[in-house]
This record gives C-alpha cells, sequence and structure tokens, in this order.
C-alpha cells in the first residue's frame, strides 16, 4: 500500500485539522517537492505542531519521509497532467478513480463477492441518497440475472428488513464515507442476525468497512482537485461493472439477462405480464 492510499484508509480516524492535511496531501501530491512544514501549515489552515503529529500518526520518520514517499507515489500513479479543457479534466477524474480504485481493491475479494451473490438465498442491497441511486442499480442488474435481491433506501425499512435477515441472507451496504449512520445501524442489526454483510465505500478502516465479512474500497471523488460537478459513485459504479462482469460469465445468468434485454426492447416472443 502505498502512503497516499494508507492516507485515504486512515481517513475516517484522523481529528478534523489532520483530514484538512490529509485531503490537501491527496489533492496536491504532485505539489509537495517543494513545500515545508510552516508552508504546509499555512495551506492546510493548521500548525507546525500539527502537520508533526500527523507525520508520526501515519508511520513516517520524518516530513522529509513523508515527502519522499509522497513524490514515490505520485510518479508511480501519475496520469495525464492537468489541463483547463473541461472534458479532458472530466478524462483525467475518471481515469484517476479507476486507476486508484483498482489498486485499492484486490481481485480476490471481488471473486469472493460475487460467490456470495450466487450462494445466497435473498440478497438486500442499502444506500441513502446518492448511493441509495448506486443500490437501485445494482439491484437492477442482479434482477435481470434472475438473483432475489432488493434494494432498500428508506431508512426506517432498512431497520425493519436487517432485524429480519437470516444466516442464509447477504446484505450490502453503500456508503462513500463509510460512516452513514442509518446505513451504519441497519448493516451491524444484520450481522447480529447472522447475515453475511459485504459494504462498499471509500474507506477502509470506517466503521461501515469494520463490521463487514468484505469491504470493497473505492477511491474517493473528494481527493481530486476539482471544484466541478462530478459523479461522487463513478467509483463504486466501476466496482459493480466488475462484479456483474464476473456474473454474466455464468451461462445461466447471461441466458437471463438476455432474456430480460429482449422482453424489455420487444425483441421476445414471449407474452410480458
Amino acid at each position: 500500500m502505498s502512503i497516499l492510499e494508507d492516507i485515504q484508509a486512515q481517513f475516517p480516524q484522523f481529528s478534523e485539522k489532520e483530514k484538512q492535511i490529509a485531503t490537501y496531501l491527496l489533492r496536491n501530491s504532485d505539489t509537495m517537492k517543494n513545500i515545508n512544514t510552516s508552508e504546509l501549515a499555512r495551506l492546510t489552515e493548521s500548525s507546525p505542531a500539527t502537520i508533526t503529529r500527523f507525520v508520526k500518526k501515519i508511520d513516517c520518520e520524518s516530513f522529509v519521509d513523508l515527502k519522499i514517499k509522497i513524490n514515490a507515489s505520485s510518479q508511480h500513479n501519475k496520469v495525464q497532467e492537468e489541463t483547463t479543457e473541461s472534458a479532458d479534466m472530466v478524462y483525467n477524474f475518471y481515469l484517476k478513480a479507476i486507476e486508484n480504485t483498482r489498486k485499492m481493491t484486490k481481485k480476490s475479494e471481488i471473486e469472493e463477492v460475487v460467490s456470495w451473490l450466487t450462494s445466497a438465498d435473498r440478497i438486500l442491497i442499502f444506500g441513502v441518497g446518492s448511493s441509495g441511486f448506486t443500490a437501485t442499480e445494482l439491484t437492477h442488474r442482479l434482477l435481470r440475472m434472475g438473483l432475489n435481491v432488493t434494494a432498500i433506501t428508506d431508512p426506517h425499512f432498512m431497520i425493519i428488513s436487517s432485524s429480519i435477515v437470516t444466516q442464509t441472507d447477504l446484505v450490502i451496504g453503500i456508503s462513500t464515507s463509510g460512516e452513514t449512520a442509518e446505513v451504519l445501524e441497519s448493516i451491524c442489526l444484520a450481522k447480529k442476525a447472522g447475515a453475511k454483510i459485504v459494504t462498499l465505500t471509500s474507506f477502509s478502516q470506517s466503521s461501515l468497512a469494520k463490521v463487514s465479512d468484505c469491504s470493497l474500497v473505492s477511491y474517493h471523488n473528494t481527493f481530486v482537485k476539482s471544484k466541478r460537478f462530478i459523479n461522487s459513485q463513478f467509483s463504486m459504479m466501476y466496482l459493480i461493472d466488475i462484479m456483474t462482469t464476473l456474473l454474466l460469465e455464468n451461462p445461466d445468468y447471461s441466458l437471463k439477462m438476455d432474456r430480460t434485454i429482449d422482453v424489455i426492447t420487444g425483441g421476445s416472443d414471449e407474452n410480458v405480464i
């Protein structure tokens, strides 16, 4: 794990000042080479002492050691140079989001989740706000493969549903922060009831990730140096694309997907009820 990946993983555990420092480092890692402690303190509205504590917290021997590690990580992860062209800015964002998400999640973990999806009697997917849209999208895809799945985006129904799950159920919680109260409470109830728990989040050390049997981690758009509107769920959708692609390698799921496409597009001779 690179220093930048480690900073994102620990992000939920930082104090508010430390989060300001971490956010600056993640957004501006390519500019750290010529910055000293005092300058970073000014840019992050913190103090040299706070930066020193932050450096120790992420297991760096000194500020110089931090800069060396960040520079090495930035050079390794460097994608296309930034541009003022809007289309190129969006392209660079998506490229960075995919590249970082790919590095943060192990293929074996995704394959394990896919195996759980196929063996579960019932699948419940929780999410609110933007994550609720992602939960609904994943549900639509799984439904079209014939899986028994339901998206729940209402906090009240999440609590009810999670309290009556069984050990044969799989519950998926989606939250970029990993701290969404409604989703976290429901996931904890489902785990207590014995269900298998999978979460999609951007922080491997978040409360939601810690209660999971498996947590798939995606890159957080907060750490991209852009104030423009960009899809906050894009990185998670990338993980969902991988999962559904793996599922479609199963001939039975692929056939059912084809049938639903035919029905929806009017290309099937079967009666639609």
